[in-house]
């Protein structure tokens, strides 16, 4: 698959990447909203992890900005945050994400949801 990752934290982004890349997918990094916007608009990527407190356009604000965009329309968004509470998961809701990843996300659990996306696009 094509995964996006969006992290302000270029470190974690590179090692997200790096194990997104040994599952066998392909991946692009992007550290705020805006870069993202304007390389999933040419890039179209299948999956979208992201965190949610980025630099200038956090990530609720980021997911339903991707999601308005038509070619876009079947992107699968992973939210990665540290939060858990009831009113975060709402607002993810709201905002269109697929799927939550607490932070630190485990590599298993991680490898779990893409093999759990990978086989529903499959279908």
């Amino acid at each position: 698959m094509k995964i996006m990752i969006v992290e302000d934290n270029e470190a974690l982004a590179q090692t997200t990447g790096w194990v997104v890349e040994s599952f066998g997918h392909d991946y692009c990094l992007e550290y705020d909203g805006k870069g993202a916007l304007e390389k999933a608009r040419q890039w179209r990527p299948q999956v979208v992890i992201m965190d949610i407190g980025l630099p200038g356009m956090d990530g609720y604000e980021l997911c339903e900005r991707l999601r308005a965009e038509p070619p876009l329309a079947n992107t699968v968004f992973i939210a990665q945050s540290g939060r858990s509470d009831a009113g975060h998961r709402d607002r993810l809701a709201a905002a269109g994400f697929h799927h939550n990843l607490l932070k630190p996300a485990g590599v298993e659990s991680l490898q779990t949801l893409l093999s759990e996306i990978e086989t529903a696009l499959c279908a």
